[in-house]
């Protein structure tokens, strides 16, 4: 598929579901959309990663990064950003030189990195070095899979909840918008994947609209645990179906 003629409706609806559900999850723990929707929208046609899920990411980081703007803490991700520029490069580097079949396991990687991380509450001080390493890995993940979160979850793993949700927002909202210069640059975000990417955003923002209006209704361990279920069967079938 390449154009948004060739988008038939059942892969329209599930693509749009995926987005739903992946704006919910990073609104509500603060990263996950792409953990979430990166592995569906592979299995429903390679082509709608990383371009165009990359797009709705971005609007969804805007979305957050303006509500949770009054905690944000720019020394803390000045080193992060930065890092997160020759990352970038490198993750376009990545998309010109090895096939989907590699994409879906480094997707897989990534996604069970970021399983890893909630379950075993593994922490990282917040130094600057860390924030560093955590951003550059992220700047690779992201832009070569558009999953940049576990490497910076993983630094800022033992802080406050509202500390982790503000500054990720933050970091993704930059972030994510380097991972776009960095493919339009590569050639990997044509006019195309733009058109691909405009009917997820409705969903993408309802999800997130829902996400801000009933999240003291949704119990933190469901959340916790139903998001790193998603995320292991997701991986489970993407695999399947890449190597089938």
């Amino acid at each position: 598929m390449d154009n948004l003629d060739d988008l038939n409706f059942m892969v329209l609806l599930l693509a749009a579901l995926a987005c739903f559900i992946g704006a919910y999850v990073q609104t509500a723990i603060g990263f996950g959309m792409a953990i979430v929707a990166a592995p569906i929208l592979f299995y429903l046609d390679p082509a709608l990663v990383p371009g165009p899920l990359m797009v709705v990411l971005l609007v969804m980081c805007l979305m957050n990064g303006w509500r949770f703007r009054k905690g944000l803490e720019i020394n803390l991700l000045a080193p992060a950003l930065l890092a997160r520029i020759p990352g970038s490069a490198l993750g376009v580097l990545l998309l010109a030189l090895v096939s989907q079949q590699v994409l879906a396991i480094l997707i897989a990687l990534t996604i069970m990195l970021g399983i890893l991380v909630r379950l075993k509450d593994i922490t990282l001080p917040m130094t600057r070095t860390n924030m560093a390493m955590g951003g550059f890995l992220s700047g690779v993940m992201g832009t070569s899979t558009t999953i940049g979160g576990p490497p910076i979850v993983l630094v800022m793993h033992g802080a406050d909840i509202h500390r982790i949700r503000a500054n990720l927002a933050g970091f993704f909202v930059v972030s994510t918008m380097m991972s776009v210069a960095a493919l339009a640059l590569g050639g990997f975000l044509s006019l195309d994947h733009l058109k691909l990417a405009l009917p997820l955003v409705p969903a993408t923002l309802l999800g997130n609209w829902v996400a801000a209006h009933t999240l003291h209704l949704v119990s933190k361990p469901v959340m916790h645990y139903g998001s790193l279920l998603l995320c292991t069967l997701a991986v489970i079938g993407m695999l399947i179906n890449t190597f089938s």
